[in-house]
């Protein structure tokens, strides 16, 4: 039996020989088309406007997201002075207030399911090896398929980056590709990047979403007229349906030296 502090540390020094980031990403697919599609390096990407307009079609939420790239929040009663007196000129009721820059709604975004090995349920390990199974509770397992689409692939992480930033250097391209934030529509951070209209404010997201484990990849173009984005064939990913990630489990690889007096 391991400690959690066991687990930690192993997990930390498998991340030491690695990288902190997920060692594969999944993306979903709605038909089967489009998941070959992604193997052969053709990222189909929305944009923000399409994402908001699916959450008010559809009524679901998580189906979209009406707030995507979108800064909301509610001030609460707004008070002005007079610099010099102090005194009281007039007050505004709390107000909903939403803020988004309107050329940020032809960017194309793509979304993966990011999970870091911390993130990871531990299962054993041994002088050689660790086990680890995905984090998702029976209930995520059983409206996978619904919720995301019948079919995924699975990703080797590194080429994915490496694919990424080969093609965007290739073609002048600004981008990041990063996990996303789940934080309070009134978090301080999130207003501060677009407050100074920095590329990291295309990756905060409301908290009620955290359960989709997002890494999301954003382009600083307008989104292409056929929708995808060109990255080079996928060597290291694979097809599955959508429910068999429910009975897979990872093992880790390593090797572990004893020290000598």
């Amino acid at each position: 039996m391991f400690t959690q502090e066991e687990i930690q540390s192993l997990v930390a020094q498998i991340e030491g020989l690695s990288s902190s980031r997920p060692m594969f990403y999944i993306k979903f697919c709605r038909e089967k088309k489009f998941a070959e599609d992604v193997l052969s390096g053709k990222l189909y990407a929305n944009t923000p406007e399409y994402f908001r307009q699916q959450e008010l079609k559809s009524g679901t939420r998580g189906q979209g997201d009406k707030n995507e790239i979108t800064l909301t929040f509610v001030a609460n009663n707004l008070n002005a002075y007079d610099r010099e007196t102090g005194d009281l000129a007039f007050t505004m009721p709390a107000a909903t207030v939403r803020i988004k820059f309107n050329d940020d709604d032809k960017i194309p975004l793509v979304s993966f399911v990011g999970i870091p090995l911390r993130d990871m349920k531990f299962i054993d390990a041994d002088e050689n090896h660790a086990e680890f199974d995905f984090p998702f509770s029976e209930q995520e397992f059983d409206e996978m398929e619904d919720t995301f689409g019948p079919y995924c692939v699975l990703i080797n992480a590194r080429e994915l980056e490496l694919r990424i930033k080969k093609a965007c250097a290739n073609s002048g391209i600004d981008y990041i590709f990063d996990p996303v934030k789940y934080v309070p529509s009134n978090s301080l951070e999130k207003m501060k990047a677009y407050q100074t209209g920095d590329k990291e404010r295309f990756l905060y997201k409301d908290e009620d979403l955290s359960y989709q484990r997002e890494y999301r990849l954003a382009l600083a173009i307008e989104i292409p007229e056929d929708h995808y984005i060109h990255i080079g064939k996928l060597e290291n990913a694979t097809i599955l349906d959508s429910l068999a990630l429910k009975s897979l489990r990872f093992s880790v690889g390593y090797q572990s030296h004893s020290k000598e007096d």
